[in-house]
């Protein structure tokens, strides 16, 4: 959920999703909590999204929003009763980008569209990684290695061709890129760096 903390680099998500090049996010709870969160109350875990000040009694305002889309029903329904008008998440409804959302252990909520059930996540992200071409997995350690036990480091075009898979792997720690690479995803690249600045400058360097 990292690109959701900052306000530059969830703008930059945005302008990715909304602009035509994400096909579809993989994500957890904690991505679509805090991108709602930031989209209505301007936080991430408490703390402005711009400022990073933490905000009074702002350690509720995640779990406050978990009970507001879970009253609401669904995240899109959500989105409109709470005017939510900027985000991840809704640039993902606006432009009909699925998402998967998959469950944990540690989820507070969750939000009615996670999957709780891991083999149906599983399954849920298979459909995606039959159809990638290039994979960006972003400081999410857990789902990198996971997604890329599912993507094949080739895809076979309906003309015939043969064409790489590109993964990579955004993270600050090499120890996320090693644990990729380790389980088998010998086609993954490492991206060392912080990535909210990463999103920035590919959005800043892609929009026209």
């Amino acid at each position: 959920p990292a690109v959701a903390f900052d306000q530059d680099s969830r703008a930059a998500m945005q302008g990715l999703i909304e602009n035509g090049y994400c096909h579809a996010l993989l994500a957890g709870n904690a991505l679509a909590t805090h991108d709602l969160e930031a989209g209505y109350f301007r936080t991430g875990l408490g703390q402005n999204i711009y400022s990073q000040e933490l905000q009074p009694l702002g350690h509720y305002n995640h779990l406050d929003v978990l009970n507001e889309v879970r009253r609401a029903g669904s995240i899109a329904a959500a989105i409109d009763e709470l005017k939510i008008q900027d985000g991840i998440i809704y640039a993902c409804e606006k432009k009909k980008i699925p998402y998967v959302l998959a469950g944990s252990i540690r989820d507070d909520g969750p939000l009615p569209e996670v999957i709780a059930n891991v083999y149906e996540a599983q399954d849920a992200m298979r459909v995606h990684a039959r159809k990638a071409t290039v994979v960006m997995a972003l400081a999410t350690q857990l789902h990198s290695i996971a997604f890329g036990n599912m993507v094949p480091s080739y895809r076979v075009e309906e003309d015939g061709r043969v064409r790489p898979v590109f993964f990579y792997i955004v993270d600050m720690a090499e120890f996320s890129a090693d644990k990729l690479a380790n389980r088998g995803s010998a086609q993954a690249q490492a991206i060392l760096t912080n990535v909210q600045d990463f999103m920035v400058n590919l959005w800043n360097n892609l929009k026209d």
